[in-house]
């Protein structure tokens, strides 16, 4: 796995760990133990990193997170979690309004070392990220023994009672947008919009994984030129959407210092349940 989040040391502000690459990519999701709850039940969420939808759950570490939040809509005001160091799951707490509710995490910013050669060109190649490379080379920088910072931003959408309402932004530097509400959609086609620092973002590729019934199915999707992507999964799919941006260290872009590049990560994950109740279906 490309990362844990575990606790880390202060450097210059950020929370720095140092890990030997050991697979080309890897995502990191929050995974509700249940996407439809009822109202006042509890919320019961694990944090995951791993590949191909599935992973490890990681316990709650503040030290480790720059904010984990719970959004409702548009006029409710945006909570913290309340969990408490070493909870695993790392989320486990009552939801008191109904509606759409969106659990958030920002990390904080951590550093890997490359140390095994080729592990960086497969790692671009996977997340449709090739041109890093040319520049990498442009800036005669070395194929293995560099540095790279990183920092995850994690969504997930969960059905309390009725499921009423829409995704938002929530002023994540990258962030998925769902423009359907799965769990009052009339079919099963889904759109998604991938910002970046607030705007669209054009011709990146992302990763859609769908799981149901024990099985996993991958596909690759490019953002169109307004940041959208179009799919269909069929109904009681789970869905994990990830996307990668890499940025060169700079004022704008912090990162551990010594570090060449900083990599931003960007998911979500719902339900599209197995079947639309009418009394909760949108004219959307």
């Amino acid at each position: 796995m490309r990362d844990l989040l575990r606790p880390g040391k202060p450097i210059v502000g950020l929370l720095m760990l140092v890990f030997t690459l050991q697979s080309a990519a890897h995502e990191y999701w929050i995974e509700p133990q249940s996407y439809q709850l009822a109202p006042g039940t509890k919320l019961v969420a694990q944090l995951k990193v791993g590949q191909h939808f599935q992973g490890d759950s990681q316990v709650y570490l503040p030290a480790n997170i720059e904010r984990f939040q719970i959004a409702y809509g548009a006029a409710e005001p945006v909570t913290d979690v309340s969990s408490r160091i070493g909870d695993l799951p790392a989320l486990n707490q009552s939801v008191p309004l109904t509606g759409l509710a969106l659990v958030s995490l920002v990390s904080n910013i951590y550093v890997l070392e490359y140390k095994e050669r080729g592990l960086f060109e497969k790692f671009l190649a996977y997340e449709g990220l090739e041109g890093v490379l040319d520049e990498h080379r442009r800036r005669g920088l070395p194929l293995v023994g560099f540095k790279e910072g990183y920092q995850r931003f994690a969504k997930s959408l969960v059905q309390v009672g009725g499921g009423t309402g829409e995704d938002r932004l929530l002023g994540l530097r990258f962030e998925w947008l769902l423009e359907t509400n799965p769990y009052t959609a009339v079919d099963n086609r889904i759109q998604a919009r991938l910002y970046w620092q607030g705007e669209p973002l054009a011709a990146a590729q992302a990763r859609l994984f769908v799981r149901r019934a024990g099985q996993l199915e991958e596909q690759i999707l490019i953002t169109d030129g307004d940041g959208r992507v179009q799919f269909s999964p069929d109904p009681g799919s789970e869905i994990l959407l990830n996307a990668v941006q890499m940025r060169e260290p700079s004022d704008r872009y912090l990162a551990p210092e010594g570090s060449a590049w900083i990599s931003y990560w960007a998911t979500t994950t719902f339900l599209l349940p197995e079947r639309v109740p009418p009394a909760t279906r949108s004219s959307k």
